[in-house]
């Protein structure tokens, strides 16, 4: 997965004006969180990655949260569910920068997209994509789309992460079969 520049601009680079991340911070309870959100996943999360790719963009983006299917260097996908907001034809998603899933995007791209619930079970059909880390100007349209879609929650959640200094990216998941 590639890191995309922007164009250039005036405009500071960082789209959250208070956040001070320290590279590599993750939040504190980050990885054992991982581990049981991956033990106790709805059972239709999994096998959502088996199933027929017929899913749309509008159907996700009509959910609160979208399930992202990425995958092991072994093949075994791994669900993961967001808070994603629709952009110009693409999903945007805010992350740790070190987390499991941008591990597995470097890797390989591809990536399954579902809407589903807050605990991740899919309430519709998977559609393939791509996802890239983004950088630049990007990353305040990213910032913008996400902000207009989940409003006061988010933004507390997101001013947490920014007082703990927590090392943040975000993704462009943009749709389209794989090759």
């Amino acid at each position: 997965m590639t890191e995309h520049n922007g164009p250039a601009s005036s405009r500071s680079p960082n789209p959250r004006p208070g956040a001070r991340a320290v590279p590599g911070r993750r939040l504190p309870a980050a990885l054992p969180m991982a581990r049981l959100g991956a033990r106790t996943a709805p059972r239709g999360a999994r096998e959502t990655a088996g199933a027929p790719r017929t899913g749309a963009l509008q159907d996700i983006a009509r959910a609160k949260r979208a399930l992202l299917i990425t995958y092991r260097r072994a093949g075994t996908p791994v669900p993961t569910p967001v808070w994603a907001a629709q952009s110009g034809g693409a999903l945007y998603v805010r992350t740790e920068r070190s987390s499991g899933k941008v591990k597995r995007l470097r890797n390989d791209p591809r990536l399954l997209v579902a809407p589903c619930t807050a605990r991740g079970r899919p309430l519709g059909p998977p559609l393939e994509a791509r996802a890239t880390v983004l950088s630049g100007e990007e990353q305040h349209a990213a910032e913008r789309a996400l902000a207009t879609r989940y409003g006061l929650g988010r933004e507390l959640f997101e001013r947490a992460m920014d007082l703990m200094r927590v090392d943040m990216c975000y993704l462009r998941v943009t749709p389209g079969a794989w090759e």
